[in-house]
């Protein structure tokens, strides 16, 4: 089982490494959108 140690651990890194990917996905999204803008013109 896991202790409230390794929860203590876990939880924070594991909470970092989604607000991480959350921030790469959201930047791909918007450096896409902004190439495409300028394509267009």
């Amino acid at each position: 089982m896991v202790d409230v140690y390794s929860m203590e651990v876990l939880v924070p890194s594991l909470a970092m490494i989604a607000g991480m990917t959350a921030a790469m996905c959201w930047a791909f999204f918007k450096v896409r959108g902004l190439m495409n803008e300028d394509k267009e013109k």
